[in-house]
């Protein structure tokens, strides 16, 4: 060989081996789910509307396109919510359904979210370059504004401490955002990871640690209040977050996620850094491909109440019985907010951004329909299948009939096909206050890496449905295109030293060439 050809032989190696450093750690694509983005807006028939029966109360703003896009509960039955088109703070009086609106004083403002102190001050973000966090004085009506130091940020989540800290997420600029009482004097603290896109917000079981949603790197950070470090947590390949962004802390401390670009509720637990994933149900065909959670919030009985966004429903899952309720919410408009709220008697209340409503849905409502899950074994391997025996009730005091339906972790959409999940019949009917039972075959994907996945049965009636989750712990079968997805990192360091022998080998065998003889 020429020393030219060795040479350019050498330095296409070290091009391969550098063009696999940059691409096999793979950045997935998350398109803008952003409250408003007028073109994820699917207008619905009139046949597709919820009859005037549904549980769910509405309120219309007065100010018209006012985008409510957050909401806190406050003392006295009274509820606050940030008008992020119209640049106003509003206030909802639930005794008599009143409202009163504060234009907030600067030009173009875009208030997002918003929080409550323990002077009863109403704190919230503002959008508007450049950024910067407010608060508001009830019993004055006076504005006072806070720019962050970082002036192209957007601010979005407040949170107030026990102490009257104001912290906040400042989602473009990476970092975590703190007024400190009483001087309010800001500091602000970068995340580990580039362009993490912190966005939500909730403290552990106590004040010393905050949680952190990662929306654009798929992870959970914490954040040490007293030493003011990060930690990161990355899910496995199995139960990735796609999109995270609401996040509530559990009265054991677990830390449960909402998955906006997904179809799940996914369950953290900090003991053991495991993560489980609670699937949705999701869209009807050739409208979404996901439900799109949105934010979360945690009630006294520790369920998780929540917003699907591109589904328009309002969900509870109950982690005690593995059961997840969903409601329909009465508009044409898919519902979101990025911050709901939870009242004294344990109503859950939402924003609809593109419906100009805020709305009601009472704690004690329940599902017509109960659903059970039994499984003839928790573990299989990927391509076997495993049996189940599903027991549907009717609460209701006349006949009904459901449609069975999955939903499962298999895919990131949660769409799953009849492959996987195959039903022996699609529709059940039950006499009153009966019961019915059918037998399901479920088949994990022979591709599926090792894991925990869960898979829910969907039995809807009406504007209802209740999903039965089931975990199931997956064999993956082995081949390389498994092993390479599970270990992408070792086999790039892999790749990349046998290019570096090759280079030298090469160099050698050159140098050995060239030598007298």
């Amino acid at each position: 060989m020429s020393l030219q050809m060795a040479k350019f032989s050498r330095t296409r190696i070290l091009l391969l081996g550098v063009l696999l450093m940059l691409l096999l750690p793979r950045v997935p694509f998350h398109p803008d789910y952003s409250a408003g983005s007028q073109a994820k807006v699917k207008i619905l028939s009139q046949s597709e509307a919820v009859p005037q029966s549904n549980p769910i109360k509405q309120f219309p703003i007065p100010t018209t396109n006012s985008g409510p896009n957050a909401m806190i509960s406050a003392p006295n039955d009274t509820f606050w919510f940030v008008e992020f088109s119209a640049g106003k703070l509003g206030e909802f009086f639930a005794q008599n359904s009143s409202f009163k609106e504060f234009t907030i004083p600067e030009n173009h403002s875009i208030p997002a979210s918003l929080a409550i102190d323990h002077l009863e001050n109403i704190w919230f973000s503002d959008q508007s370059a450049p950024g910067s966090v407010w608060s508001f004085d009830p019993r004055t009506a006076h504005f006072t504004q806070y720019k962050t130091l970082t002036a192209t940020s957007t601010p979005l989540f407040i949170l107030v401490d026990s102490l009257n800290n104001i912290w906040f997420t400042e989602t473009t600029q990476n970092r975590l955002g703190e007024l400190t009482y009483p001087t309010y004097t800001m500091t602000e603290y970068i995340l580990p990871s580039a362009n993490s896109g912190p966005v939500e917000l909730a403290f552990g079981l106590n004040q010393s640690i905050i949680w952190i949603t990662e929306t654009l790197t798929g992870k959970i950070a914490s954040f040490n209040t007293v030493t003011h470090s990060f930690r990161e947590f990355t899910p496995p390949s199995s139960n990735y977050l796609d999109f995270p962004v609401g996040i509530v802390s559990d009265h054991e401390g677990n830390i449960w996620v909402s998955e906006h670009g997904g179809s799940a509720v996914v369950e953290f637990l900090p003991a053991n850094d495991t993560f489980r994933k609670y699937p949705t149900s999701i869209p009807p065909p050739n409208v979404y491909a996901v439900s799109a959670v949105a934010t979360i919030a945690l009630d006294a009985q520790g369920r998780l109440w929540f917003l699907e966004h591109f589904s328009n429903k309002v969900g509870r899952l109950d982690p005690s019985t593995n059961t997840m309720q969903e409601f329909q919410i009465p508009s044409t408009l898919p519902a979101y907010s990025v911050l709901n709220t939870i009242d004294t008697e344990g109503n859950f209340w939402f924003t609809e951004f593109s419906a100009n409503q805020i709305a009601e849905i009472p704690a004690n409502v329940s599902s017509s329909i109960g659903v059970s899950v039994s499984l003839t074994s928790t573990a299989v391997r990927a391509g076997a299948s495993v049996q189940s025996t599903v027991l549907v009730n009717n609460n209701l005091s006349t006949p009904m009939t459901v449609r069975l339906n999955a939903t499962s972790t298999f895919s990131s959409t949660g769409q799953t096909t009849s492959k996987e999940v195959a039903f022996n019949s699609t529709l059940l009917s039950i006499p009153a206050d009966g019961s019915g039972a059918l037998n399901v075959s479920i088949t994990p994907d022979s591709s599926l890496p090792s894991g925990i996945y869960s898979v829910g049965i969907i039995a809807s009636a009406g504007n209802v449905s209740t999903i039965g989750i089931t975990f199931l712990s997956v064999q993956g079968q082995f081949s390389f295109g498994n092993w390479l997805a599970s270990n992408y990192q070792i086999a790039l360091i892999v790749i990349v030293i046998l290019l570096i022998a090759v280079y030298f080998a090469f160099s050698r065998k050159t140098v050995k060439r060239r030598s007298p003889k």
